[in-house]
């Protein structure tokens, strides 16, 4: 499930053509996928004590295979216990380094360079059986592996900003709740009755109006936006030029077509361990709560529309957008350009690629595509036919004059 999505959302068409469809199952993977995110959970937390930072990274290949055997990632280590200082870009590397390679098109690379060691796996490890003096790890799901070890060992020192723990510019209300480990950057701002939780960082020129509530190990990056009485999980983190909890589009019209703002009261509670991009936009509710489940990530330029409702460890590339009062399953997917209309209800494990317009309710889990909608299948099929429209033209209207 993890590849497929990957697929789908990294490399379009072309990609998602070659599949396999009569052999895909939607439930694939489904606890491993489960399981690698509750992984990401930790390690992010993980991350979080160690004030988010880049560390000083000097470890052995063995200590990496300690700290993570309790997961079970890494299934075998063949060769010398060397010294890793770094994980850069396989064409790059070197002595120290440690590398991740779960395509063919990059063994060549390795080969020349020589890392310290290699991440790859068991159909991949044979190509690396003569570098005697780099260390081979095989493991059956290689880019989560450089996703929980870069997070873990080389991720951005995130408070290392050159500025007092917090600025003397930002406009702190005297009323809000800001433990002493948090880090407050350059003209942030800070409203009335706030509550924001441990090990937390808000950068530079943020606002967080009055009542927010934001959870632990959160970070809200430059110019974002949490408008008033909304609520932020543990482990977020908010990318700059978000806005979460502006009004939703609500007007009335009256008999001359003028149109009414209707006061959008709700707010918008988001779950744990979720990841806005940058620019993305989530309404208000008109009244009760828009919400966005534990473990959801957002691509840039997503748009939520007011009193939506995203399930758990759903997934949106850029530009997509849900309408208002939409209720989503847990783990859906909507690859780039995905539009889903108001009032909809989509079932678990739904997933939307090919700028799919979703005009109704979606009951069965599986691969959707186009509009009107189907299922990817049938859709692939269909497209075919399409580009063939001109010849079936030309070849009907001869059979005409032939009759």
């Amino acid at each position: 499930m993890l590849c497929f999505v990957i697929l789908t959302m990294t490399f379009g068409h072309d990609a998602i053509s070659t599949l396999d469809t009569n052999s895909f199952s939607i439930n694939q993977g489904i606890p491993q996928l489960q399981f690698a995110l509750v992984y990401i959970h930790s390690i992010h937390t993980l991350v979080s004590h160690t004030k988010f930072g880049r560390l000083n990274m000097r470890k052995q290949v063995s200590e990496i295979v300690n700290e993570f055997s309790e997961w079970g990632l890494l299934q075998h280590q063949e060769g010398p216990d060397n010294l890793i200082t770094g994980m850069p870009d396989v064409k790059d590397c070197g002595e120290g380094d440690l590398v991740f390679i779960e395509n063919e098109k990059y063994v060549a690379f390795a080969q020349k360079q020589k890392p310290s060691a290699v991440i790859t796996n068991e159909k991949l490890a044979i190509n690396f059986k003569d570098l005697q003096k780099t260390s081979i790890l095989i493991s059956a799901n290689v880019r989560l592996m450089q996703a929980l070890l870069r997070q873990a060992y080389v991720d951005r020192n995130i408070r290392d900003n050159g500025w007092p723990r917090i600025h003397e510019s930002a406009v702190i209300h005297d009323s809000a709740l800001i433990p002493d480990n948090v880090t407050i950057g350059p003209g942030a701002v800070i409203s009335k009755n706030v509550s924001i939780g441990d090990n937390c960082i808000i950068m530079a020129n943020a606002v967080i109006e009055e009542n927010v509530k934001i959870g632990g190990d959160t970070v809200i990056h430059p110019n974002a936006t949490i408008s008033y009485d909304c609520v932020i999980g543990d482990r977020c983190i908010i990318k700059s030029g978000v806005v979460i909890g502006m009004e939703g589009f609500g007007f009335a019209q009256d008999q001359q077509q003028k149109s009414y703002r209707v006061p959008q009261l709700g707010n918008v509670v988001i779950g744990n361990d979720v990841v806005i991009g940058s620019n993305c936009t989530i309404d208000r509710a008109a009244f009760l709560s828009t919400r966005i489940g534990d473990g959801c990530k957002f691509d840039t330029l997503v748009h939520i529309a007011h009193s939506v409702q995203v399930g758990e460890d759903s997934l949106f590339v850029s530009q997509s957008g849900v309408a208002g009062s939409t209720v989503l399953g847990k783990r859906v997917r909507c690859s780039g350009q995905i539009g889903i209309l108001d009032h909809l209800n989509v079932c678990d494990d739904a997933i939307f690629v090919q700028r799919a317009g979703v005009t109704s309710d979606v009951d069965d889990p599986g691969v959707y595509a186009g509009v009107p909608l189907q299922p990817l299948r049938k859709w692939l099929k269909n497209i075919a036919v399409f580009k063939q429209l001109e010849e079936m033209k030309k070849s009907i209207k001869a059979l005409e004059k032939s009759i």
